[in-house]
């Protein structure tokens, strides 16, 4: 079976095909014609991965799994024919109409952050031994901002102000440190985002708010961890420097996506700071294994993502910007 680039969203894919096609015909999948490769040169990969999945009656289809949580094909029609290509041709113990779920090894290591959030918030508190849970190849620093990059902190100027000033955009001082997402409280961590709009949204402006935002430069290089990381399963499957198997990449991607969703998880008016422990506790963890902060979605501002510095002198605020609040949009379901 011929297919081609088309078939595929995964950039790290179609680049392979884009470098290992010697020849231009109508593609077997999508029936374009373009660069093209027999199916054979990625099959390796592809039983490998299906080779994560089981047969599960209660689970769901595999091409709605694989395309939900990786985007690997451009279309469930390509998905649907490359999938069962595979399947028919070697020994996978599912058929493409079977509903599938994630093998029991993954399962068990995503559902540990579930019984971590319920062990901390309702026995142990802060003396969970995390190293019991062997996340240590998972959470590790996994992406750099580089010294000079900005980043973007707003506050609800007072009344009767144009704007704060710079010195006061930073952390509050510790003894007025309320717990956040991130830190416990009385230990101030610095809370930017990626993009200016997302800092409206992080601090709940409202009609004909006055915002000030700061532009803050950071002044190093730092190592964080990154739970929004976007997951190539095929580039790391075919990087021949990697020690990292495509079971330990799925059970990753599939703790930080839980893992990051708490992060952004706005505390709703009755929910109490007991709700915070958890992530405090993951974020005391990657401190301790050596990150100078971590970064997720923001879950208020779809295309935007929020980071934590655990050192607030990792940056520094060069300039505040005056914003009013024109317009609010809610929506409801």
């Amino acid at each position: 079976m011929n297919i081609c680039a088309n078939c595929f969203n995964d950039e790290e894919i179609k680049q392979f095909i884009a470098t290992s096609s010697t020849s231009i015909a109508n593609c077997d999948c999508c029936g374009k014609r373009s660069e093209i490769i027999d199916l054979s040169e990625l099959s390796d990969f592809f039983i490998e991965f299906l080779g994560l999945f089981i047969k599960d009656d209660n689970g769901c289809g595999l091409v709605q799994l694989i395309q939900k949580d990786w985007n690997i094909f451009s279309s469930d029609i390509c998905a649907r024919n490359i999938l069962s290509t595979i399947i028919d041709s070697e020994q996978i113990e599912f058929s493409i109409d079977d509903n599938v779920s994630y093998s029991s090894e993954i399962q068990n290591c995503f559902s540990v952050w579930e019984k971590l959030k319920s062990e901390v918030q309702e026995e142990k508190r802060y003396f969970s031994d995390l190293g019991s849970f062997n996340w240590e190849v998972y959470i590790t620093s996994n992406a750099k901002i580089k010294k000079g990059t900005f980043l973007y902190r707003a506050r609800i100027t007072p009344d009767g102000r144009k704007k704060l000033k710079t010195k006061e955009m930073g952390c509050p001082p510790k003894e007025r440190a309320t717990a956040g997402r991130a830190n416990p409280l009385g230990i101030p961590y610095l809370y930017l985002c990626s993009k200016i709009e997302t800092t409206f949204y992080e601090v709940r402006a409202v009609y004909l708010d006055r915002i000030s935002v700061g532009k803050f430069t950071i002044l190093r290089d730092l190592d964080i961890v990154d739970f929004s990381n976007k997951i190539s399963l095929f580039y790391t499957y075919s990087d021949s420097e990697s020690n990292v198997s495509l079971l330990d990449i799925v059970k990753r991607k599939i703790l930080f996506e839980k893992i990051s969703t708490d992060l952004s998880k706005p505390l709703r008016r009755f929910d109490t700071e007991i709700e915070y422990v958890p992530t405090q506790l993951i974020c005391e963890y990657c401190k301790q294994n050596g990150a100078d902060g971590i970064r997720f979605n923001s879950s208020l501002h779809q295309e935007g993502a929020n980071i934590v510095l655990f050192n607030s002198s990792d940056a520094i605020c060069t300039s505040v910007l005056s914003r009013e609040i024109k317009n609010v949009i809610i929506e409801s379901k």
